[in-house]
This record gives C-alpha cells, sequence and structure tokens, in this order.
C-alpha cells in the first residue's frame, strides 16, 4: 500500500525508507524482502542516480550484514542439512542481497571461490540454493570468456537444476559483449530451442542489455514469431518488455506490437505492459530527482 502511494505521488521516499529498514528485521521470509524489493524496483527502473546506488548498497550491506554474521554462510552442499526451512531461507535471501544488490566483495568471493571448485569438479563444494549467486559472481569479473566458459559447462550437464540457472546466468549478465555474443554469433546444436528463446528473453528483460536486445528484436521478429516456439515466445513477448521506463518507449512498443497482436490473446497483455512503462515514465519524470536525492542521504 505504501508503494502504491508512492507511485501515486503521495507517500515519501524517507517512509520507503523506514519500510525497508522494518521490514528487513520480520522474521517471515516474504516480510523481510518486501521493503528491499519496492527499492530495488524503483532501481531498476532508473529512478536513481550513480550517487544514490552507491548510498543504496551500503543501506543494504548495513541492514544485512548482522544478519548474515548471525546466521553463517558455509556455500558447501549440505552444511545446513537439517536446519529448521525458515532459517535457510533467509539465509539464502540475506546471501542474495549482499551479492547482488550490497556488491559485497567479501561475499561474492567467497561465492565466486565455490563456484571456481564446483566447475572445477568438486561438485560438494556449491550446494544448489546457491548456484544463481555464486555463478553470476563468477563470470563477473571475466566477461565474456567467462561466459563461454559456463556455456560449455551448462551445454554439458543435463542437471536439470545447474543447467537451466547457467543459462539465466549468462543471458541476465548485463555485460553488452555477452548479450552480442548471445544474439549475433553463439550456435550450439547442444542448446534447445526453448533454451535459445529463453537466452534472447534475459538479454530483452535485463536492464544493461535491454535497449540492445528490443533493437535486435525488431531486426529479428519475424524469425522468431514465426519459428519453432515462436508461439510461446510471442505470448511472452509483451512481459518482457514490462522492465521499460519511458512514454517514448510505450509508445514505440506500442507501434511496433499492436498491429501484430491485433484481435490475438495476447493483446491484452500486451496493453498492460503499455500502461506499466507509460506509467514507469510518468513517474520516474515527477520524482526521480527527489527520489536520488533522498536515497543519497541514508544514513
Amino acid at each position: 500500500s505504501l508503494y502504491a502511494s508512492f507511485q501515486a505521488g503521495r507517500a515519501s521516499t524517507k517512509q520507503l525508507v523506514a519500510l525497508a529498514r522494518n521490514l528487513a528485521a520480520n522474521p517471515d521470509t516474504y516480510a523481510s524482502d518486501a521493503g528491499i524489493d519496492n527499492l530495488e524496483a524503483l532501481a531498476g527502473a532508473g529512478l536513481m542516480d550513480d550517487k544514490a546506488r552507491a548510498a543504496f548498497r551500503k543501506f543494504v550491506a548495513a541492514l544485512y550484514q548482522p544478519r548474515l554474521a548471525q546466521l553463517g554462510f558455509d556455500p558447501r552442499t549440505g552444511a545446513y542439512a537439517g536446519e529448521d526451512p525458515e532459517k535457510s531461507q533467509r539465509r539464502q535471501q540475506v546471501v542474495g542481497r549482499m551479492a547482488g544488490a550490497a556488491r559485497d566483495a567479501e561475499v561474492r568471493a567467497k561465492l565466486s571461490s565455490a563456484a571456481t571448485a564446483f566447475l572445477a569438479g568438486d561438485k560438494a563444494a556449491l550446494d544448489a540454493a546457491y548456484y544463481a549467486p555464486a555463478l553470476t559472481a563468477w563470470i563477473a569479473p571475466g566477461g565474456l570468456e567467462s561466459a563461454k566458459a559456463l556455456m560449455g559447462h551448462a551445454l554439458a550437464s543435463e542437471d536439470p537444476v545447474f543447467r537451466p540457472t547457467a543459462l539465466e546466468v549468462i543471458g541476465t549478465s548485463g555485460d553488452a559483449k555477452v548479450a552480442a555474443w548471445i544474439l549475433n554469433e553463439f550456435k550450439d546444436s547442444r542448446l534447445r530451442t526453448s533454451e535459445r528463446l529463453n537466452l534472447i528473453r534475459s538479454v530483452i528483460q535485463t536492464g544493461g542489455t535491454r535497449d540492445m536486445g528490443f533493437e535486435w528484436l525488431k531486426t529479428n521478429f519475424e524469425q522468431l514469431t514465426t519459428g519453432s516456439g515462436g508461439i510461446f515466445f510471442t505470448s511472452r513477448l509483451p512481459s518482457m518488455l514490462a522492465g521499460y521506463c519511458s512514454a517514448e518507449r510505450a509508445d514505440e512498443i506500442a507501434a511496433m506490437l499492436r498491429p501484430r497482436f491485433a484481435g490475438r490473446t495476447g493483446a491484452l497483455e500486451l496493453e498492460r505492459t503499455l500502461e506499466r512503462v507509460r506509467s514507469c515514465g510518468v513517474l520516474k519524470q515527477a520524482r526521480a530527482k527527489e527520489f536520488s536525492k533522498a536515497i543519497a542521504r541514508i544514513k
């Protein structure tokens, strides 16, 4: 409700920050993430400038570092076997926040080290619960070369958890060189059609590569939507573009997709996406400056 109030121009950034701070201490794992989720959503929409992002990272670290110290963290398989599920879920959330939003160097190094051992053959080095943050931390410093290496590991595996997680990590890297490789160069007979489409979806949905993915989509639209798996890709297409935050981009998406979706089952979802993108753009224009300024002052 408070988040909706902020979007409507009423609630303040200070209230959102207070909500995030208070909910982070909630013992329920759903509630504890809700406040930070709101702030991350606004960051992802582009409402934070560089100064605000730096302050936000420190804020997240200050919230979650004490909780991580209390919970402890060992990424090895079965390290917490038999533990209360709520506590295990809380640890996974805290590790995810520290490695992601806070970009904590120590946590990321620990995850990357575990991923290195795991990919070298020590399957006990990394629990499946931490595949995503660990593999993300592992490929980030190496960029394209690490992405290619991880792709090799993924396609050599039939593990129903590791393979899709590794592919998702590659697709959502946010690295322009990795995205260009996925879209224009990478081909491998071991990659299934559904996996190829999911990689493209990931590039389009990820902030750092969204514009590149959208431009590529416009050029390759017919091929994607009429080939094998095209019906499924088309049905999900509107939601792939929902991460944009611009009235101008909403108009561009409408001009491109409305004629193609007229009378089809995806027409309603397209209109919802257009409304979401346009409303976000209005919010960004109206509140980004004050939001960034307030976030930059967080103590």
